[in-house]
This record gives structure tokens, sequence and C-alpha cells, in this order.
């Protein structure tokens, strides 16, 4: 009986010793470069604004352009209108005076003496997702 225990210890040995080497290849196969954490390697959304020829509007909120300078702009996203052209409404202030636009997709409004361009319009009616309009600087 002694030379079948040893010989089931021996083999329960080699077999687990056998698994153990499959899985250890195994995971040094699939592993490759670990992932960066996307925590980690992501860092906070660029802010864009009219020095990066693109602006994005927030339903409600003013956007101040040129602020500091002697012609301060103030933009405001006032509502937008729903349908098979959806447009948005933007209203402007120059020195004092404001004067609001109603635009679609791929129009421009000269602000400040430079064309920004309509690019992309989101309508939300939830108070908790407001709508929103990306322009960019330039006519192209």
């Amino acid at each position: 009986m002694t030379t079948f225990d040893g010989a089931r210890r021996f083999a329960r040995v080699v077999s687990l010793a056998a698994l153990g080497l499959v899985l250890g290849i195994g995971s040094a196969a699939c592993g490759g470069e670990a992932e960066p954490d996307a925590s980690e390697s992501a860092g906070p959304a660029p802010v864009l604004g009219p020095d990066d020829d693109r602006l994005q509007l927030t339903e409600g909120v003013p956007v101040e352009l040129g602020a500091g300078t002697d012609r301060a702009t103030t933009l405001r996203m006032a509502g937008h209108q729903d349908g098979d052209d959806p447009a948005v409404v933007i209203s402007v202030g120059e020195d004092g005076d404001d004067s609001e636009h109603t635009l679609s997709l791929g129009d421009t409004l000269d602000i400040g003496g430079e064309p920004w361009r309509v690019s992309e319009i989101g309508i939300s009616d939830s108070d908790s997702r407001p709508g929103s309009v990306t322009l960019i600087r330039g006519e192209g």
C-alpha cells in the first residue's frame, strides 16, 4: 500500500505542477502590456473658447468674448426651435446693444467683425440637460 500512496501523491504533485505551468503560460500569453487606467491617463477635457476657434454655448449661460478689451461681446443661447430644420436663438450683446439671431446648422453670425459658423446644435426639453450650440470661427 505504501507504493500506491506514494504514486498517488506523485501523480497529484505532477498534475498540480502541470496545471500551474499551463496557467502561467496562458496568463503570460494573454497579458501583454497592461492598459492604462482611464482615470490616470485622461486629464480633464480641454476648455475650448474663442482662442481655439471653437465656442460652445449652453442655454441660458452667458459667455463673454474679448473680456477686458474695448469691444467685449456677450453671447447667450436664448432658446431653440424644434422641427424639421432645428434652429437656435443666440442673443448678442455689444456695446450695450442686444440683438437676437435665429440660426440653423451651417449659418454664420458676425461677432466682433469675425464670422462664426453654427457647427452643432443640441436640443433638449429637459431642465437637467439644457440645449447647446457650437460655433466655429470662420466660414469654412
